[in-house]
C-alpha cells in the first residue's frame, strides 16, 4: 500500500488544531504519516499536539520560531511518502479526501499534482464560500497569474514532484504566496488537475501568515509580485527570482510601498479597504476603527465605516 505524508505546521491555533489532526486520524485511507511542527507558539497548541499517542504522528516542534514557509521546507524534507499533502492547521477536510485523490492518481497516471474544490469557512466552521474551480490542466495554467483555481493546502503530490522541483523558495518567507509560485513551477514540468468534489475547508484565520496585514505591508502586494514574476516566466523561461535578481523585486515593492505613504493610519485603511472587498467585512471594520483611531479628524474614514457597517 502506497504511504501518504500529511504536512502540518501549526502556529497559535489551539482553538482548531485538534479539528485538523483529527480529520486525518479519521480518514478512510490509513496508510499515512502526519509531521507535524508546532513553530514556537505562545498557546497551548504544541501542548494539545502532544496529546496524541498514535505512532503515524511524528512531531517535530521548533525551539524557536521560524514561520511557516521554513517550518513547511522542514517537513517535506523528513517525509517519506510515495504521495505527499498538506493540511494547515486551521482548516479541515472531508474524511475520504486523502481515498479519493489516491484513486484520482490511479486513473490518471501521467498526472503529477491533483486538488479538488473548497469550502471557505469561518470561525466557527459555517461555509461561507464554495468553490468551483477548472478542472484539466490547460484550463487551470491558461488562467495563471491572474487567477488561481487551486487552494495550495488541498494538494496532493507524487513524490517525483518534489524531488525535481523541491519546496519553497524562501524569498516568500513571512510575506505569503509561497504556493502560487512553487505551483506555477510545478505545472512547468508536470500535469496537474482538480476533482470535482469539495474536499478541503479553508478557513480565513486573521493571525496566519496573509491574516495580518499590517506586521509585514509587503503582504498587500504579492499577488502583483506573483503576477510579475510569472508573467516573466511566460515570455522568457525565467524570472527575477531563479535568475538571481531580486533586488528587482525589492524595488517594486518599495515602490508600491511608497504608494500608501509612510503613515500608519494610511495603512491601515488600504488594508481595511482590501479587506472589505475581499468579503471580510468585520475585520475590514476592525482595521478601519484603527484607522480612524490614529488620524481621527479624517473625515472619509468615517463615511467608509458608516458604508461599512450598512453591509454586514
Amino acid at each position: 500500500m502506497q504511504l501518504v505524508s500529511i504536512l502540518m505546521p501549526a502556529y497559535n491555533c489551539e482553538n482548531y488544531i485538534k479539528e485538523a489532526i483529527e480529520c486525518i486520524l479519521n480518514q478512510t485511507f490509513k496508510n499515512w504519516e502526519l509531521l507535524i511542527a508546532d513553530d514556537a507558539s505562545t498557546d497551548k497548541t504544541k501542548t494539545l499536539i502532544d496529546s496524541y499517542n498514535d505512532p503515524r504522528i511524528k512531531s517535530f516542534h521548533n525551539a524557536l520560531n521560524l514561520g511557516y514557509l521554513k517550518t513547511w521546507n522542514n517537513l517535506i524534507s523528513l517525509s517519506k511518502g510515495d504521495f505527499i499533502t498538506f493540511q494547515d492547521a486551521d482548516d479541515s477536510c472531508a474524511v475520504n479526501r486523502i481515498e479519493l485523490l489516491l484513486h484520482a492518481f490511479e486513473n490518471n497516471p501521467d498526472i503529477g499534482v491533483i486538488g479538488s474544490n473548497y469550502n471557505r469557512i469561518n470561525e466557527t466552521g459555517e461555509i461561507v464560500y464554495t468553490s468551483d474551480f477548472v478542472l484539466n490542466h490547460n484550463e487551470i495554467v491558461a488562467k495563471m497569474p491572474e487567477q488561481f483555481e487551486i487552494v495550495g493546502s488541498g494538494l496532493m503530490i507524487k513524490r517525483k514532484v518534489y524531488n525535481q522541483i523541491g519546496g519553497y523558495n524562501e524569498f516568500f518567507d513571512r510575506i505569503g504566496a509561497e504556493d502560487y509560485y512553487w505551483i506555477y513551477l510545478i505545472t512547468e514540468k508536470f500535469q496537474i488537475m482538480n476533482l470535482k468534489k469539495v474536499l478541503y475547508n479553508y478557513r480565513f484565520n486573521e493571525n496566519s501568515v496573509m491574516g495580518d496585514l499590517s506586521i509585514n505591508p509587503q503582504k498587500l502586494f504579492i499577488t502583483e509580485v506573483i503576477t510579475y514574476l510569472i508573467n516573466q516566466r511566460k515570455l522568457n523561461g525565467v524570472d527575477a527570482i531563479s535568475s538571481g535578481k531580486t533586488i528587482e523585486i525589492s524595488h517594486f515593492l518599495e515602490k508600491k510601498l511608497k504608494e500608501i505613504g509612510n503613515k500608519k493610519n494610511q495603512l491601515l485603511y488600504y488594508i481595511a479597504k482590501r479587506r472589505f472587498y475581499e468579503g471580510h467585512k468585520k475585520l475590514a471594520i476592525k482595521y478601519l476603527l484603527k484607522a480612524i483611531a490614529k488620524n481621527p479628524i479624517k473625515l472619509s474614514y468615517y463615511r467608509d465605516y458608516i458604508y461599512f457597517s450598512r453591509r454586514l
